[in-house]
C-alpha cells in the first residue's frame, strides 16, 4: 500500500500537501507543525500509519511551511493552521470523519472541530498540553533555546534527544533526520514550537 499524496489550496493562497492511504471510515490525523512530512511520515512511522490505513480511509498533511507544503508560507497561528486544515477537509472531500491528535495537536483539533461540529463524527486526543506556557518552563526546552542558533544538524539531534532520552540513540537520529525532512533550518523548531503559542493558550 502506498499513500496518494495531493494538494489543496488554503483560502489565502497557499498550496497544502495531503495524503491518503486504504479504504473504510475517514480518519484525519491533524499534525503539529513543523514536524510534518506526509511522505516522510509514512515511512518513519510505518508502525502506526500503515495499520491505520488497513482499517480507514486515512489523511493526514503537512501543515504550511513544512514537508511537501509551500515551504515559504511559515505561519504557525492558530487561524493559519486551521485554514490549512480546512483546505485538506474540502480537498480531501471529507463529511462526517473523526479526527485524531496527539500533544500540541490537540488544541488545533478541538478548534476545528468547535468551529465545524456537524463535520466531524468523533475527537481522538492524546496527550494534550493544557497550557502552551507550562511548555516553557521544561528544563529541557530552557536547554533547547540556548542551542537555536547553531548548526542544524547538531541542532536537531540534539532535539530529538532531548525529546526521546538518550537511550535509544538510532531511533534518537532517525527522529533527527525525519525533523530536517520536515522543515527548514529558518523556521527552527524553537520559534514556534509548540504551534500557535503566540495567538492560543488552551486550558
Amino acid at each position: 500500500m502506498e499513500p496518494r499524496i495531493q494538494y489543496a489550496r488554503t483560502s489565502d493562497g497557499v498550496d497544502i500537501a495531503f495524503a491518503t492511504a486504504g479504504d473504510g471510515p475517514p480518519l484525519l490525523v491533524v499534525p503539529a507543525p513543523p514536524l510534518t512530512h506526509v511522505h516522510a511520515a509514512w515511512e518513519t512511522f510505518a508502525h502506526l500509519y500503515q495499520p491505520l490505513a488497513e482499517r480507514f480511509h486515512l489523511v493526514w498533511f503537512d501543515s504550511r511551511g513544512t514537508g511537501l507544503s509551500d515551504r515559504d508560507a511559515i505561519d504557525f497561528s492558530m487561524d493559519a493552521i486551521v485554514r490549512d486544515l480546512q483546505a485538506v477537509v474540502e480537498g480531501a472531500g471529507l463529511t462526517g470523519f473523526a479526527i485524531f491528535a496527539a500533544d500540541a495537536a490537540v488544541p488545533i483539533a478541538a478548534t476545528y472541530a468547535t468551529s465545524r461540529p456537524e463535520k466531524v463524527s468523533s475527537l481522538i486526543l492524546v496527550d494534550g498540553l493544557t497550557k502552551f506556557s507550562d511548555y516553557y518552563q521544561n528544563p529541557a526546552i530552557v536547554a533547547e533555546e540556548a542551542l537555536r542558533s547553531g548548526d542544524w544538524t547538531f541542532y536537531t539531534e540534539t532535539l530529538a534527544r532531548l525529546w526521546l532520552g538518550f537511550e535509544n540513540q538510532e531511533l534518537a537520529a532517525k527522529f533527527a533526520a525525519y525533523i530536517r525532512e520536515c522543515v527548514e533550518p529558518e523556521a527552527k523548531l524553537g520559534s514556534v514550537w509548540p504551534p500557535v503559542s503566540q495567538t492560543h493558550d488552551s486550558r
